[in-house]
């Protein structure tokens, strides 16, 4: 009787101490949960954010305490990762993944998409992902649908990736409702159709997704599927640009600029033309450096412009490789130089720009009329 008593009195205790177990919030969530895993005990962060002298020790010593809680060694496996402790971070994914965590699933498939702590191979990164997504797991679900997009390691099929996408739009996962609009506004694996396209996009934009908000910016300016309305345009643009979103800032300074649907104001078109600038958004850098040259809603300064041409130029932008030519052409901002001048116009020629093309043959005519007989 005494030892049948017994049982009974443990066998409670057992069971609330592994629900305690499940339950408890520990310091290994609170700085290393990831707020894109569906099983987390707090409210998460991004990677990049999280505090290496906080998480490591926090996750090792609840990882000790509760060895069988599938969501710490995920968090652990995170913090490790973080530490480019990566044969460590590999560990502790294959263990929560092996126990079907979906979040870890994903995790380990990213390790083997990039060739991070194990080799890089395309088809045990689509095993993983898959069995996340198979479990519903909507970041794996949206990374299937990249994986048919790009047929990356399957043949490209956009039947397959709207499929995809369609599953993670549908648990509420912004990028994959974002991604599926423009899929119906391109017709790529799903029929064309602009009002299901921003019906998406509206759906992304209300969860506050920047790049969704531009977009219906843009639809809305260009009369895509809608009647355009310069208004709503700016509205949606300002709301992704108040985010810090480059693009939208850039478009933003525009329609300042050219006073679509907002009184012409050349000094607000400069400020969020920096705002954009700032953040190495090439479009921007070129645009306020036209703003300098022209004496646009700042004092007309040459040397500025130069200067903001160049790092669009840098970046690969093909009008600002022109203007850049134009000024050593010219000499203005910087002291006049027919070699440099021609080299930019080269490079952006050889990417197509019309103007470049024809001052680099005009140059070059005279050089070689120029040169020795």
């Amino acid at each position: 009787m005494p030892i049948r008593l017994a049982i009974h009195c443990v066998l409670p205790l057992v069971l609330i101490t592994a629900a305690f177990a499940q339950d408890v919030v520990t310091d290994c969530d609170k700085y290393a949960a990831s707020h894109l895993d569906p099983q987390r005990r707090a409210p998460g962060l991004d990677l990049d954010k999280m505090d290496l002298a906080l998480a490591v020790p926090a996750c090792e010593a609840a990882v000790r305490q509760f060895p069988d809680r599938m969501r710490l060694a995920y968090q652990l496996g995170r913090a490790y990762e973080k530490a480019n402790k990566l044969s460590a971070a590999v560990e502790q994914y294959r263990k929560a993944a092996d126990q079907n965590y979906a979040a870890a699933q994903l995790a380990l498939a990213e390790l083997y998409a990039t060739g991070q702590g194990v080799a890089q191979d395309d088809q045990r990164y689509i095993f993983w992902a898959r069995k996340a997504a198979d479990q519903g797991y909507a970041v794996a679900q949206d990374a299937l649908g990249h994986v048919y997009l790009e047929g990356r390691g399957v043949p490209e099929d956009d039947q397959q990736a709207a499929a995809w996408f369609r599953k993670a739009a549908d648990l509420g996962y912004v990028p994959a409702q974002n991604k599926l609009g423009f899929m119906y506004q391109n017709g790529e694996g799903v029929a064309k159709d602009d009002h299901q396209a921003i019906a998406w996009f509206r759906k992304a934009a209300r969860q506050g997704f920047a790049p969704a908000q531009d977009r219906l910016g843009f639809i809305y300016q260009n009369g895509w599927g809608v009647p355009k309305d310069d208004e709503q345009a700016i509205a949606w643009f300002r709301k992704a640009a108040d985010q810090g979103y480059a693009p939208s800032q850039d478009r933003l300074g525009f329609m300042y600029l050219s006073g679509e649907g907002i009184a012409k104001d050349d000094q607000q078109a400069v400020a969020w033309y920096r705002k954009a600038a700032d953040q190495g958004y090439a479009f921007a850098q070129n645009s306020l450096g036209a703003m300098y040259a022209n004496g646009r809603g700042v004092p007309k300064d040459d040397q500025q412009a130069v200067a903001w041409y160049r790092r669009a130029a840098e970046h690969g932008l093909p009008d600002a490789r022109y203007s850049l030519g134009l000024a050593y052409q010219t000499g203005q901002g910087v002291p006049q130089d027919l070699t440099l001048a021609i080299a930019w116009f080269r490079k952006a020629a050889e990417q197509g720009h019309k103007e470049a093309k024809a001052k680099l043959d005009k140059l070059e005519a005279i050089q070689n009329a120029n040169g020795p007989h």
